[in-house]
């Protein structure tokens, strides 16, 4: 393995803890009991390390292995070496994101659903719709600015680390701050490289050792032109199919953000090392803009130069798909040759959880994207499979922390776990009075063992993207193999049975009443649990007038049982959720 130039480093920040955070809110703590960390015995590996890795807009069918998505492999995309985590590691094939990457990131750093006050994050913008639009989108965003944000003086995951004693480090997008400087001052992050309020890198390279203002400029660090050393030392040994030419001419030629952030959270893994870390790592890659000018040459000549397979062919798609997976490389080499001073010696990697996903279903418009679901339905900001699942890969040189081996798990897992399962592994106490809707998904790693559990998702406004209507109001929920989808509009139900029909084309709603019932039941307990907000209608609409109700209803926070009644809905008030009897 290459040797590895250290990077310089900057001062950290001041740590910020628990007790520098807002009083603990109120609400019931839902999921995981708030309790002191255990005492690790004196035989037992000090506390892990924890790595989280996140691409952006990374479809779920976009890597190489079929291993994370049902078998689903892409036979144009190269990921050689998330392929090997998924071989080595563990793979969920059922994990959930949010319909765009606003709600994901706000949920994990929160652990909370959207419909809780201290998230109600929906969309990567305002929610309300349009004038033409029927309904009116419940308020949305933080209460103090209406930004799509975690709120300041919220206990984050972050916090939660930092006061169990872990190194904290933020390398990448993190869009959902009020300004860069949040990231550190309120959201638990000793240090921050390039994150900050902006949704995407608008350019991937830099210009004269800078990126663009799209980019923190505690980035630009990391940003200076690629010298034959770098070359050699960090991309080479990382390469697959790309000539020593190509990577020769890469010398004197702009960074690449990838490359940046990378060297950024591997520096700050450096330096923290003595103690417990936790290395926040969120790709700006494969997010658009994704064209021939955003991708590094060796990369995309190799592209260009492969014939395509069945899979949708995209250059410079598949040239930031394996940027990303350089990057994990690059990370997990550094893990697996640097002595643990911690671990007497033993490499990093035996005592560090890495854990790999995207934010949202990935964006499969071939002009401005190019992302691939596989035979998953739609695509980013649309309700259905192929905008929220994605891949979820967890890795460890310790078989104690993941049991590997190439092993798949049908657990469903959503965003919010991250928060309790990171503080599960650090023995980290949860906020106490704060409802996390997290599950800890610690057995599932460690043991294989595969956790029953539902899985939500609300959206009580419109979700566009270019001017087009991707999600209209909805309620949805998972439960095994059955999926059951509200639309508020006009208080529709659809089903679709998963393992029969995994691209959701057969709607078996009328021919089954009774499962829409029972999952019914489910939707509408977990829209009460969590007060979940509803779109109200627009002014200027006639009444909505719904007869002969029998069965229940929800809104206003409320769940009313109904008999024959007639339900009149008018301006401004709550379109409700409505659960007839079957």
């Amino acid at each position: 393995m290459p040797s590895r130039k250290l990077l310089t480093a900057i001062a950290a920040p001041a740590v910020l803890t628990l007790a520098s955070v807002a009083p603990a809110l109120g609400g019931t703590q839902a999921g995981t009991a708030s309790a002191a960390p255990a005492k690790a015995a004196s035989s037992q590996a000090p506390r892990p390390n924890l790595v989280f890795v996140m691409a952006d807009d990374l479809g779920w069918a976009d890597l190489s292995s079929g291993l994370p998505n049902g078998g689903y492999a892409n036979d144009y995309n190269e990921t050689p070496q998330l392929d090997r985590l998924a071989a080595e590691g563990q793979s969920f094939t059922e994990a959930y994101a949010s319909v765009q990457c606003s709600p994901t990131r706000t949920a994990l750093h929160t652990g909370q659903y959207a419909t809780r006050p201290t998230n109600n994050t929906y969309a990567v913008s305002g929610i309300a719709g349009l004038p033409s639009d029927p309904l009116l989108g419940a308020p949305h965003g933080r209460p103090e600015d209406g930004r799509s944000a975690v709120p300041v003086g919220y206990p984050t995951v972050g916090e939660t680390l930092q006061g169990a004693g872990y190194a904290t480090g933020y390398s990448g997008k993190f869009h959902v701050a009020g300004s860069a400087a949040e990231i550190v001052a309120s959201h638990g992050f000793d240090e921050n490289w390039g994150g900050s309020q902006n949704s995407h890198a608008t350019y991937y390279f830099a210009t004269n050792d800078q990126f663009n203002d799209s980019v923190s400029p505690s980035l630009d660090q990391f940003a200076a032109d690629y010298t034959q050393d770098y070359v050699d030392e960090n991309i080479a040994p990382y390469s697959h199919g790309v000539s020593d030419a190509q990577l020769d001419a890469l010398v004197g030629t702009d960074k690449h953000v990838t490359d940046a952030q990378t060297d950024a959270a591997i520096d700050f893994i450096d330096r923290s090392k003595d103690e417990p870390f936790f290395a926040f790592v969120s790709e700006f890659a494969p997010h658009f803009p994704v064209n021939d000018a955003q991708a590094r040459s060796d990369l995309l000549a190799k592209y260009r130069a492969k014939a395509p397979g069945s899979a949708p062919a995209k250059p410079s798609y598949a040239a930031l798909t394996e940027a990303v997976d350089q990057s994990v490389a690059r990370i997990v080499d550094y893990l697996e040759t640097t002595p643990d001073p911690r671990n007497g010696g033993k490499p990093l990697a035996d005592n560090t959880l890495v854990i790999f996903t995207s934010d949202n279903g990935g964006e499969e418009d071939p002009i401005d994207a190019g992302a691939y679901n596989g035979p998953l339905r739609e695509d980013k900001g649309f309700m259905y499979e192929g905008g929220v699942r994605v891949p979820w890969i967890v890795w460890s040189g310790g078989s104690d922390l993941v049991r590997g081996g190439g092993r798949t798990n049908e657990t469903i897992v959503n965003s919010t776990d991250l928060y309790t399962t990171l503080a599960s592994y650090a023995q980290a106490e949860l906020p106490a009075g704060v409802p996390l809707d997290g599950v800890d998904l610690k057995p599932a790693f460690s043991k294989g063992t595969t956790i029953n559990r539902d899985h939500f998702h609300h959206v009580p406004g419109y979700v566009r993207f270019g001017g087009q209507v991707q999600s209209r109001p909805f309620s949805s929920v998972r439960d095994g193999r059955w999926k059951l989808y509200y639309e508020y509009t006009d208080g529709s139900f659809e089903l679709y049975d998963l393992k029969a029909d995994l691209g959701e084309t057969t709607d078996l709603a009328a021919d089954r009443p009774g499962q829409v019932h029972r999952l019914g039941q489910k939707l509408i307990a977990w829209l009460d649990e969590t007060d979940a907000p509803l779109a109200t209608l627009r002014q200027g609409q006639p009444p909505r007038v719904i007869e002969d109700v029998s069965g229940e209803t929800y809104a206003n926070g409320t769940i009313t049982r109904r008999r024959g009644e007639t339900i009149t809905v008018t301006a401004g008030q709550p379109v409700p959720f409505v659960l007839p009897r079957p």
